[in-house]
């Protein structure tokens, strides 16, 4: 899993996307992850987001926190269905890292700005991950 940038605010978070379970199982091996939770969260769902930091993983850390998004390459659906999973899936990310800085009240733009950087990040990975 290539981690991806964050460099439109200082986030405390890492994140990165896998598009398989053979992926995903990997990175969690990588990881050291002690309990792993399921590719997806529920058999229909059509993305997921993990948060997994050291008292979830051997190899993390403590005080860091790795973000894993887990969408399935999906040839058949429609592009713009996977944009809008990735922007949802990009939100969770905004709200734990606000969580993270202890922001409860952040600005819209600051808002705007932190999921649309963050969504992007995503979509350039699925891009890159399934262009073949």
């Amino acid at each position: 899993m290539k981690r991806l940038d964050r460099s439109l605010i200082w986030s405390p978070i890492q994140y990165g996307l896998c598009i398989s379970d053979a992926q995903y199982q990997r990175e969690l091996t990588r990881l050291g992850v002690i309990d792993p939770s399921p590719f997806l969260s529920r058999p229909t769902a059509g993305a997921t987001t993990h948060f997994l930091d050291s008292t979830d993983a051997t190899n993390i850390p403590p005080g860091d926190t790795i973000a894993i998004v887990c969408i399935r390459r999906r040839d058949d659906v429609d592009p713009i269905n996977v944009a809008a999973l990735l922007c949802h899936e990009a939100v969770h990310i905004f709200q734990w890292v606000c969580s993270c800085i202890g922001e409860s009240t952040p600005s819209n733009e600051f808002e705007a700005y932190s999921i649309q950087w963050i969504a992007q990040q995503l979509m350039f990975a699925y891009r890159d991950s399934t262009s073949t």
